[in-house]
């Protein structure tokens, strides 16, 4: 059973389609990268898969839970809010803009879905908390507030975040658009220590080196639809189709 599965998504904004039937299976221990360009539906792929945004048409499931499923009309049909909240419990999302509590800790981001959402015991929670804070390289940082942070100390704050509800799925937004280059090194070194230990992660990136080395499964999306997926290596080094190849070569290879 696939951890994510999505079957011939379909969203329209009005009269414009975002997405035009696209699927995926992200396994256990995957590193999915997306990449595409600007406008080619990646952000309103990864808003449908975390329920940011509702589908028009096909199925999400998160193992054995159905999301969204087409009804007799071919409109997607959602579960009832029981199995959504259930759902919502398999996935953490890492946004570009962080979406940290600005007047809350680093500690306070970091645990309060624990105590509100899963009825942590504070201390349970303060330990999980500060574990994951250390795994980040943010020991000592625990009672500042985002301001008082780098844009890439606040980046792994938001991961912690999103490991603290230990999800069977993570997803990053394009994690590093809002850093320079020093701070984007920071970020994707704990995404690279994440892929190492296993965790299952769907990334969307601009960071084609970066999704070459730590990927092992790639989508290329254009017009909102799959031009090419494979292993992250045999598209980005040797693309099958047109589209891919004028894409790529837009960006310097290291």
């Amino acid at each position: 059973m696939h951890v994510v599965d999505l079957q011939d998504a379909k969203k329209s904004f009005g009269k414009t389609e975002v997405l035009k039937g696209i699927s995926l299976e992200v396994d256990k221990g995957d590193v999915l990268a997306i990449i595409g360009p600007s406008g080619g539906g990646k952000s309103t792929l990864l808003r449908c898969l975390t329920m940011l945004e509702t589908l028009d048409g096909g199925r999400l499931a998160y193992g054995d839970l159905v999301v969204a499923e087409n009804g007799p009309d071919g409109h997607a049909t959602y579960a009832p809010k029981k199995v959504l909240a259930e759902a919502k419990t398999r996935y953490g999302l890492v946004f570009q803009n962080f979406n940290l509590f600005p007047h809350y800790t680093v500690l306070k981001n970091v645990i309060d879905p624990l105590i509100c959402v899963q009825k942590m015991p504070r201390e349970a929670a303060e330990t999980r908390g500060r574990g994951l804070l250390e795994k980040m390289g943010l020991t000592g940082k625990e009672h500042m507030v985002p301001c008082e942070l780098s844009g890439g100390q606040q980046q792994r704050v938001a991961i912690a975040r999103a490991l603290a509800m230990n999800p069977d799925v993570l997803y990053f937004d394009e994690p590093t658009s809002a850093l320079d280059p020093e701070l984007t090194r920071e970020v994707l070194r704990v995404i690279r220590e994440l892929a190492l230990e296993h965790m299952t992660m769907v990334i969307v990136t601009h960071e084609m080196s970066f999704a070459r080395d730590v990927a092992d499964k790639l989508i290329f999306m254009d017009g909102g639809t799959v031009v090419e997926r494979g292993r992250a290596t045999d598209v980005i080094n040797d693309p099958q189709h047109e589209r891919t190849r004028l894409f790529l070569a837009n960006y310097q290879q290291h």
